[in-house]
């Protein structure tokens, strides 16, 4: 139906900074990647072979897609008529806003195979094994510390790096130091979660990404790194289906509709995308 389909292709934070993988037929899409070449001194005239060459290894990898996620409600007659509003649109709609949160959250939780973390460590005034306590004096710090991961795991700056940051540390913190400094933030705004450029660096915030316990506190896991390093396909976009007057268990007709609207998809972030990614812990 044309409104699934119009919210289903709504933009997510996470979709900027994917790789969108082609999907064929199949389960899977392979990606293989090859050991390096070897590097030797070439002796002038020698009378040996003067030229070794060293074999390059291949290594497949493959991204599968094997999630499938569905929301399902069932809205009777009578509820219907009673409602001043569209209460099967209202649903659909939240069901479509659903699966976008659950397929944001796991590309974002990625940070969990990236090759590099910043935490308090390497931070100024930080303790090593701790989550990063953000403040309007330290966010460049730790914006650089984990731009200098990226420098140190050869990531080429093309313009295309990017950090996703929460919502609270956002206007708590970060919106605070840029109009302290005369950025104008709402100049600068742009719809779906992306607020602007900051050190050559694409700003997001997102509710969605990952928490956890470190060291006995509390972080949020911000992601750094260059856009393409997590690939995502999706095989099946948001499909609506309907099933009118369905049964109860005992046999007998509910007087009513199931809506169930489903997906299939996968990701993945492969051994070259995870040197292109930093796990930013910051405390809250």
């Amino acid at each position: 139906m044309p409104d699934v389909q119009r919210l289903a292709t709504k933009r997510l934070v996470a979709m900027d900074i994917c790789e969108k993988v082609p999907v064929k037929d199949g389960n899977e899409i392979h990606k293989p990647y090859q050991s390096d070449p070897s590097v030797g001194t070439y002796t002038r005239n020698a009378t040996s072979s003067a030229v070794s060459v060293s074999d390059i290894a291949t290594t497949d990898e493959y991204l599968s897609l094997d999630t499938a996620k569905y929301a399902g409600f069932y809205v009777d007659r009578l509820d219907e008529a009673q409602m001043y509003y569209n209460l099967t649109g209202k649903l659909k709609k939240r069901s479509i806003y659903k699966l976008r949160d659950t397929i944001d959250a796991s590309i974002l939780a990625e940070y969990a195979n990236a090759t590099s973390d910043v935490d308090g460590g390497d931070v100024a005034g930080g303790t090593d094994g701790q989550g990063v306590l953000l403040t309007t004096s330290n966010f460049l710090d730790t914006l650089e510390a984990g731009k200098a991961k990226l420098a140190g795991q050869d990531v080429e700056n093309d313009g295309d790096w990017f950090l996703i940051t929460d919502e609270a540390n956002y206007y708590k913190v970060i919106e605070k130091l840029l109009t302290s400094v005369g950025f104008k933030v709402a100049d600068d705004t742009i719809k779906n979660g992306f607020k602007g450029r900051i050190a050559e660096t694409d700003i997001f915030y997102s509710r969605n990404l990952s928490t956890s316990v470190v060291s006995n506190h509390n972080v949020k896991h911000w992601l750094l790194g260059k856009k393409g390093a997590i690939s995502f396909g999706m095989q099946k976009d948001s499909t609506l289906e309907v099933k009118d007057l369905p049964q109860n268990t005992d046999g007998t007709i509910k007087l009513g509709t199931d809506y169930i609207i489903w997906n299939l998809y996968g990701k993945k972030t492969f051994v070259e995308g995870a040197r292109e990614l930093v796990d930013v812990q910051i405390r809250y």
